[in-house]
């Protein structure tokens, strides 16, 4: 009977994991120029191949497209992401080797592709470990409904070049370490050496990523501790060794030792400038519109598809302005909680876009600590309405991805339209969320979900090896569909060029990481 229930469980785990695996940007042999995908998929290559910072191998003839100065050419993405990511594509790279891959999906690439999935499975284990340091209690479903629902697996299992995956994942690995640091019963200083290299790992990811100096204080006040980290000499040793790394690679990338984010872009206009500010009684009363349309926007708003960190904010805002008028006792934890919030909030409100992507993209490296502190506050408040209302956008969330994408309605537009800030630009839809609901009840949209999923890519490729590909097409057109859609036959002749072992890899990799999350789920109290 155990058998057959842990048969039917890691079945459906499956079934799911390859469900919301995209085969859109997999079908390929490289990612190639200009795109942020490109440059982070540039940094993993040459640190894994290359083992250097000369990016020539991978800009030959493009040199000028990307960053260029002094006749230096560099990603304009930030490394942190590649320095993760380049293990995989290493190990990768030696597969292709001994087993004479190449050509769409070779492992150096599909191994690349899976890095993301590793990260965000072990930000998962990371955050409920640090739950039960907190000694928060959860319930294992509604955290996993918690925390798919922030939109971050868009990132892993379709675009899995971007930086949110790993973003996620430093700022899970920081608060895993701050956790356990202030810890009263833990005298290691392991985890004061961890917290800077985990500091240094989400700021060389993304360089605007100052919030993560403010996460050791929420915690410290969290855990009520007296340590002071700031004086532990394995910290600041660790720190000085980090910043030290931190402008080597500025100098070894760029060419110039800096902390500047401007640098990599060559941006020279001032903060002022690119925040378009205008010294006048106005300017507060926009930034407060343009962080409102963050929260409510139909285009992706955070309340419906990232609840945890709305609410959460919500509920933190509300709280101290209930102690300040009551004169309670003031919560220090929830004021820093808010000052780390609001500068990657601010960073959207300047530039009036959700990133050219799916949701709010640049806010989701704030999603693990909107966790962590929602968990805090309902050990101390009654949530148990609130607690319900982000079960249920935390599904449309999970939805969501899903459906992106799979009508006109739900697509971004190529064409330059009015997002929902007001500004002129590609790549939005300012009606995403009505677009949504209709894509529910459209049959297309289900068709669709099922053909660019590894799941039915598994299906069509059993079909093809059973009955060949012009036999499968004969086949499919009997029964009415339609099978001479170009991009249907591109994607059959891409299906019978790639092997079965790699799908088998896929399934293997699966199962894998539903058994490293079960082995590390730690039973809350």
């Amino acid at each position: 009977m155990r058998i057959t229930k842990n048969f039917f469980f890691s079945f459906i785990f499956l079934f799911v994991f390859l469900t919301f695996l995209k085969v859109d940007f997999r079908f390929t042999d490289n990612i190639y120029c200009c795109s942020d995908d490109f440059d982070y998929y540039m940094h993993a290559e040459t640190i894994s191949q290359d083992f250097d910072f000369d990016y020539s191998n991978q800009l030959k003839g493009l040199e000028t497209k990307r960053f260029n100065k002094n006749n230096k050419p560099a990603p304009i993405g930030y490394v942190g992401t590649g320095i993760l990511a380049a293990p995989f594509m290493f190990i990768g790279g030696m597969v292709d080797k001994f087993s004479s891959s190449s050509g769409i999906m070779n492992y150096k690439f599909l191994i690349y592709s899976i890095s993301p999935i590793f990260y965000l499975s072990a930000s998962y284990i990371l955050l409920i470990k640090s739950l039960n340091i907190l000694n928060f209690k959860f319930d294992n479903l509604k955290f996993l409904i918690f925390f798919l629902g922030s939109g971050v697996t868009y990132y892993a299992f379709e675009r899995f070049s971007m930086t949110h995956s790993y973003e996620f994942f430093t700022t899970s690995l920081l608060i895993y370490s701050c956790a356990k640091y202030y810890e009263k019963s833990n005298l290691n200083n392991r985890y004061a050496i961890l917290i800077p290299i985990a500091i240094f790992f989400g700021l060389a990811t993304r360089w605007t990523n100052y919030f993560l100096l403010i996460i050791p204080i929420i915690f410290k006040l969290i855990l009520k501790s007296d340590k002071k980290l700031i004086i532990n000499p394995y910290f600041v040793l660790t720190s000085v060794a980090s910043l030290s790394t931190f402008l080597y690679l500025s100098y070894a990338i760029y060419g110039v030792i800096s902390l500047d984010p401007r640098t990599s872009y060559q941006v020279s206009s001032s903060v002022v400038e690119i925040a378009q500010i205008q010294v006048n009684k106005n300017i507060y009363i926009e930034y407060f519109d343009r962080i409102i349309n963050i929260f409510v926007t139909k285009e992706f708003g955070i309340i419906y598809f990232m609840p945890i960190l709305s609410f959460t904010l919500f509920i933190t805002i509300f709280l101290i302005f209930k102690n300040i008028l009551t004169k309670n006792k003031f919560d220090k934890a929830g004021l820093y909680y808010l000052i780390a919030c609001f500068q990657p909030l601010l960073i959207v409100a300047i530039w009036r876009s959700t990133g050219s992507a799916y949701g709010f993209r640049y806010l989701l490296t704030l999603y693990p600590l909107s966790i962590i502190f929602y968990f805090y506050l309902k050990k101390h408040y009654r949530l148990f309405f609130i607690d319900k209302v982000i079960i249920i956008f935390s599904i449309l969330s999970i939805l969501s991805l899903l459906f992106f994408e799979t009508t006109p309605d739900t697509q971004l537009s190529l064409e330059r339209i009015y997002n929902s800030f007001g500004k002129y630009t590609r790549y939005t839809q300012p009606n995403y969320l009505l677009g949504l609901f209709k894509s529910f009840i459209i049959f297309d949209s289900y068709l669709k979900i099922f053909t660019t999923s590894f799941f039915g890519a598994i299906c069509f490729k059993f079909l093809i090896v059973v009955f060949g590909k012009n036999n499968l097409i004969d086949l499919l057109g009997n029964f009415g569909l339609p099978t001479s859609n170009p991009d249907f036959i591109i994607y059959l002749e891409n299906l019978e060029l790639i092997s079965v072992d790699k799908f088998i890899f896929l399934i293997l990799f699966g199962l894998s990481i539903y058994i490293y999350m079960l082995k590390n789920l730690v039973k809350n109290n």
